[in-house]
């Protein structure tokens, strides 16, 4: 028997194990496989199969076992709990402007060249004239500048077109920054 030098370590257990790692003495016969009886075939198949059924045992009752308890329902956030989650610096005493009495119903960019909308009077009295702040961007978004848009005489309750033109030749939406009714 060759020795082999890495199990030098085991000292006196050296040839045991090499006798167990060896699987005993070598076949002389060369058809030794296929001439085994059933029982050495079934003694081979059920080393592999009991360690794996064991295996698949201990899982399925450790799965049965370690049921996990149903989660908590979600509980629903007031509008105050998520503001101050998404806004946590926001400052609590926030004062808005009253409602315009002039919204634009319609803006946009026609060929690169116009800007045209549309504005009503929620009023019940006619406002002399309105100031738009306008802002262009780009079709990916970039902002290219702002423009004003002034619309005259809009009567109580009505609706009125007005068309500038614009020189921001990219442009492709028209974003209303601000509304002044003078």
């Amino acid at each position: 028997m060759a020795q082999n030098p890495r199990l030098g370590w085991l000292g006196p257990l050296r040839g045991p194990v090499e006798r167990l790692l060896s699987g005993g003495p070598a076949p002389t016969d060369p058809l030794y496989l296929s001439n085994r009886t059933p029982f050495q075939k079934m003694k081979f198949w059920a080393l592999i199969a009991i360690p794996c059924l064991v295996l698949a045992g201990a899982i399925a009752v450790t799965l049965s076992i370690l049921d996990p308890p149903a989660p908590a329902p979600a509980k629903e956030l007031t509008a105050a709990e998520i503001t101050a989650k998404l806004l946590p610096n926001m400052d609590k005493d926030i004062k808005l402007a009253p409602a315009s009495d002039v919204q634009v119903i319609e803006v946009r960019v026609v060929d690169g060249s116009r800007l045209v909308g549309s504005v009503h009077n929620t009023a019940t009295h006619p406002i002399s004239s309105v100031e738009l702040i306008v802002d262009l961007t780009t079709s990916s978004g970039s902002q290219l500048g702002a423009v004003n848009a002034f619309v005259e005489n809009l009567p109580a309750s009505g609706r009125k077109d007005f068309e500038i033109p614009i020189r921001q030749r990219d442009a492709s939406f028209a974003l209303v920054r601000e509304i002044i009714a003078h």
